[in-house]
């Protein structure tokens, strides 16, 4: 009882933030109306298909939505022990002791996906990149993808999907308040990178960054 009413209170919330009734949520989410009412009023129990569905629609993390419906926690994967190898190295190298969940990482990955779908985020984009880019100076893979995000945001077209996490990246990058500060370089550069990955790995057009 307790997993139904934590899913259907997260469902309704998103829907009263867009002020949606079901009929018209099921068709955003792409899962059937009949099917969306009976997950809602506890009569089917939701399925690994309905949360991608619900992942995607919403821009929300899988993994979140999974312990959500109680699924459990996941079995960490490669991206998650990267980031604990580059807290690793941050705690070895700085005096930098503070332990940041994956939980967190995502988090802010979501908050920069919903930030870079307003108008201030995107002209934010558009009139910071360049700049921050000098002022790291920076070489390398990561720095490369950066670039090539950005002028697939400039240029705009594709999946809308891709141009909210691209913006996220360049969000990420271009905003100095990062998880490990820029200010502890090349150390500080770490979590830039980590987020290029993470985001890369969820961007439904790969070529992007060849």
């Amino acid at each position: 009882m307790e997993r139904q009413n934590r899913l259907y209170q997260f469902m309704k919330n998103e829907m009263d933030k867009r002020s949606m009734s079901l009929r018209r949520f099921s068709i955003f989410v792409n899962i059937d109306h009949a099917t969306l009412s009976k997950i809602m009023n506890g009569k089917r129990q939701v399925n690994l298909n309905h949360l991608q569905k619900l992942s995607e629609s919403l821009s929300v993390d899988f993994d979140f939505l999974l312990e959500l419906a109680g699924y459990g926690k996941p079995v960490k994967d490669d991206l998650e022990q990267t980031w604990e190898a580059v807290q690793k190295i941050a705690e070895e190298l700085t005096d930098v002791n503070e332990s940041i969940s994956f939980e967190r990482v995502n988090q802010e990955i979501s908050n920069f996906e919903t930030y870079s779908q307003t108008a201030a985020g995107q002209e934010k984009i558009v009139a910071e990149f360049d700049t921050k880019m000098k002022e790291t100076a920076g070489i390398g893979k990561y720095v490369e993808q950066l670039k090539a995000m950005y002028a697939h945001f400039i240029n705009g077209h594709g999946h809308t999907r891709d141009q909210i996490l691209i913006g996220a990246a360049l969000l990420y990058f271009i905003v100095t308040t990062d998880l490990l500060p820029d200010y502890l370089l090349p150390v500080g550069l770490l979590d830039d990178a980590f987020i290029v990955q993470a985001i890369s790995q969820r961007l439904e057009n790969k070529n992007i960054l060849l």
